[in-house]
């Protein structure tokens, strides 16, 4: 199965006397991106949390918000962050001096309010905490990825038919292609006598030049690479996982393969049927963008 880029997942869990929420929620990027806000204090580090998100997700900008507060207020409580607070109105006193005149700043505007106000009390209960974070994360990953899966398994969908809409297509170019060749030596013994007047065709200067334009024109190895990256791309979509820049890759060279069959064929009704390929094409690229 393939999945989105795009997904929320959430969770809050209770274990003894504390409390544990995540949220967390991704949008499509070309690498992996996690940016995660953690408490001040929390015995579980950044790096640790990244590992943890980047083991389920191998795209997107995952960005998070984690909080751990005591259930009651005999357990744990809220201080203030003195040091930051004293350092920020020092900060905004020397602004006002500087300037010599009122600014309507306040701290909040200075220094996040997060870090202004930290929680305390689990100290001596850092495994326990540590336990609690952990499974609650784990609940908005899976949470995230399910969201993910289920928008997947929607474009999975429209990508296939759009798949076999280029596969019905390049069913009908390849019958307007076997015999140009033959089409074009027509119109030159239709034309040529028009053209001169009446004078004797050379039959010998005729079969050069159609043996010229079937060389030309040949595009039997084009229709064998166009359906060869069909077939590859259907067979990453059956294989699932992380496939959306190999995908795009490939929409890439299906592309190049319509464009000479376009330049190599002077049939109108190539042309209209490579044209259609193309908008295809470009409806499935702005797709796979939000491909993981």
């Amino acid at each position: 199965m393939i999945r989105s880029m795009t997904g929320f997942g959430s969770a809050e869990r209770t274990v003894g006397a504390w409390r544990c929420a995540v949220e967390l929620r991704s949008v499509n990027q070309r690498f992996l991106d996690v940016r995660v806000k953690l408490p001040a204090g929390l015995p579980l580090g950044e790096e640790e949390l990244k590992r943890l998100i980047q083991a389920r997700c191998e795209r997107g900008k995952v960005e998070g918000f984690l909080s751990v507060l005591p259930v009651d207020e005999g357990v744990g409580s809220l201080r203030l962050n003195r040091p930051l607070a004293r350092q920020a109105a020092r900060l905004l006193h020397e602004l006002r001096e500087t300037l010599g005149a009122e600014v309507t700043l306040n701290l909040a505007d200075l220094v996040n309010p997060r870090e202004l106000v930290q929680a305390v009390g689990w100290e001596g209960q850092e495994q326990p905490v540590l336990a609690l974070v952990r499974e609650t994360v784990d609940a908005a990953l899976a949470g995230l990825v399910a969201m993910r899966e289920r928008e997947g398994a929607a474009l999975e969908r429209e990508l296939l038919e759009r798949a076999a809409a280029l596969d019905r297509l390049i069913g009908e170019i390849a019958p307007l292609t076997r015999d140009l060749a033959a089409h074009y030596g027509q119109r030159l013994r239709e034309n040529i006598p028009r053209l001169t007047q009446g004078l004797a065709l050379n039959e010998e200067r005729i079969a050069q030049e159609v043996a010229l334009y079937a060389d030309r024109c040949d595009v039997s190895e084009e229709l064998s690479r166009y359906r060869t990256h069909l077939d590859h791309l259907r067979e990453m979509v059956a294989a699932g996982g992380a496939i959306g820049r190999r995908f795009e890759f490939l929409l890439q060279e299906i592309n190049r393969e319509a464009t000479t069959l376009g330049n190599k064929s002077s049939d109108a009704a190539v042309s209209a049927r490579v044209v259609e390929i193309k908008s295809i094409l470009e409806k499935m690229r702005e797709q796979i963008q939000n491909v993981e």
